[in-house]
């Protein structure tokens, strides 16, 4: 009986090439989209309160986290088509746009971060008792590239924690302690 006539180090790489290979093609067979939502009830506020700052980039900036360089507005200062542009180093290019607004109820928005990723959001807004429950939903695509189709497998929950963070810090704004960010 002969023995292979492959070396150990060939047999290695050949193991390696294959399992990387087979994992490519499964992110590619991955979902690429994911769901979050989150809700909140703010105290002591009305719509109306909470929705000044859903309309404008301005007031989002003031309870969402935002790049530290590159930001430029452009569009109206308020509702559909007032828009955020950034070109950061560390988070590449991206746009938030406000697309749809039913003041003071509900405001839909888009996210383009690079050329293949892209969120669409619904923030609205519902009379609760003594105060105002803000529900957040957002559906978004993290684009053809297969290794993003194993952090799709995660985006659901990351997002979701990512939503309920900025609704504490808009809470916080909307109460005036000023903690936002």
């Amino acid at each position: 009986m002969t023995g292979s006539p492959f070396s150990l180090g060939t047999k290695i790489l050949g193991g390696a090439a294959t399992l990387l290979i087979g994992l490519l093609v499964l992110g590619f067979l991955l979902p690429s989209d994911w769901e979050a939502g989150a809700s909140k009830l703010v105290a002591d506020a009305s719509p109306r309160d909470v929705y000044s700052l859903l309309d404008t980039p301005e007031g989002w900036r003031s309870w969402t986290a935002w790049p530290d360089s590159g930001l430029e507005r452009s569009g109206p200062e308020r509702g559909p088509g007032a828009s955020m542009s950034w070109d950061d180093p560390d988070l590449g290019e991206g746009l938030f746009r406000i697309v749809e607004v039913t003041p003071p109820e509900r405001v839909t928005y888009e996210v383009e971060v690079g050329r293949t990723m892209r969120t669409t959001g619904t923030l609205s807004l519902a009379p609760d008792g003594e105060g105002v429950r803000i529900s957040w939903r957002e559906t978004g695509t993290l684009g053809p590239n297969p290794l993003m189709g194993y952090w799709a497998l995660f985006m659901d929950r990351a997002q979701t924690a990512e939503l309920e963070r900025s609704l504490d810090r808009l809470d916080d704004v909307v109460s005036g302690s000023g903690r936002s960010r």
